[in-house]
């Protein structure tokens, strides 16, 4: 079968071997994966990437010195069950958590070497105990986005948003959209999302935005300070005799860029008392000054991937229309165009989220 592999920093389509479901394992036709950030970032600093993750967690992510196998935002069509009781039955359509639980450990799709390939491989294993069947008859392209919305799913769960609050998403790439989109549905607004390119604050209104901010024209916690004002004590935030604020409702922040500089920049335009959730992955050394969220007693919260329970929710919300992502997906190519499709991600405007079916 052929796959997408990132083999020393160079992405290619190549022969792969059949893989071959263990206990409790599907064996699955890719239909759809999306690109994401991370599939970018393996394929130009795998090596600090796998650097980093041993730091972080202890063992490295990607082993650098084998091809490495892309691919974790997949829908699959089950071609071979090998869990006791399925309830998978050839030719269900699924989603699945990105991981396979094996006897030597945990392994994750997406980043896996030959023997566990990822969603731009025309075929692949998932863990039945982390799968789930596409409900009421959702369009395989959607469906193929529950991944990157259960990441934004989450991200705004760690914000803890109440009705009182007026979120501010900074960045609005695919993340940064899927938290609008999320925010939408729950209800909590108005939302400020403020972006340097035009096509995405166009698509920022598309998936829910309320106020648009050019950060090159006027800051965007000006414009949220507009969005935010309340004549009512029972909407205000927290105030303080320094900074003021007993006429703003309360702020949720949301940092969706992940450069070196930003979340200092945050802690310095943020109100006083602002939550903030950040989202954006920066593998670089940053620095920031304490005092700002010190003085300004800022409630700073970080976030990455999901629970089972949410992957599950975020489905569910998808299925049901409640969670809507218009204009989320901007093109749909074959295994053979998957390199000119990273190529214009690498530098995207009017580009967020490129779906490859590795089938066809």
């Amino acid at each position: 079968m052929r796959g997408a592999v990132v083999d020393d920093n160079t992405l290619k389509v190549m022969e792969l071997p059949e893989p071959k479901p263990r206990e409790n394992e599907l064996l699955v036709k890719s239909l759809v994966c999306g690109i994401c950030g991370t599939d970018l970032h393996c394929l130009h600093h795998s090596h600090e990437l796998a650097e980093s993750s041993r730091q972080i967690i202890g063992n490295s992510l990607v082993d650098t010195s084998r091809p490495i196998l892309l691919g974790h935002e997949f829908v699959g069509e089950v071609l071979e069950s090998r869990a006791p009781d399925s309830p998978f039955n050839q030719g269900d359509r699924v989603v699945s958590l990105p991981f396979v639980m094996r006897k030597e450990g945990m392994g994750f799709i997406g980043s896996g070497a030959p023997e566990l390939p990822g969603g731009f491989s025309e075929r692949l294993v998932l863990d039945s105990r982390l799968t789930m069947k596409v409900p009421n008859g959702l369009d395989t392209d959607i469906a193929c986005l529950t991944e990157p919305l259960a990441i934004a799913y989450h991200a705004v769960r760690r914000g803890e948003p109440n009705q009182n609050h007026v979120p501010l998403v900074i960045g609005c790439g695919p993340i940064g959209l899927a938290i609008i989109a999320v925010l939408k549905m729950m209800n909590i607004g108005p939302i400020v999302a403020s972006d340097f390119s035009k096509a995405r604050r166009e698509l920022a209104i598309q998936m829910g935005a309320d106020v648009l901010v050019n950060p090159a024209d006027q800051s965007p916690y000006e414009s949220w300070k507009e969005a935010a004002k309340t004549a009512s004590p029972e909407q205000a935030g927290p105030f303080s005799p320094l900074f003021g604020g007993a006429d703003l409702r309360p702020s949720l922040i949301f940092e969706c860029v992940g450069v070196p500089g930003l979340i200092q920049n945050v802690c310095a335009g943020a109100p006083y008392g602002s939550r903030v959730v950040v989202v954006g992955l920066c593998m670089e050394n940053d620095a920031m000054v304490p005092a700002f969220p010190v003085l300004k007693e800022l409630d700073l919260r970080f976030a990455s991937f999901y629970s089972p329970e949410e992957f599950g929710e975020t489905l569910h919300h998808l299925a049901e229309g409640n969670l809507q992502a218009p204009g989320m997906i901007s093109d749909i190519v074959g295994l053979d165009k998957i390199g000119p499709a990273f190529e214009r991600l690498e530098k995207p405007d009017s580009d967020i989220k490129i779906l490859v079916k590795p089938n066809s």
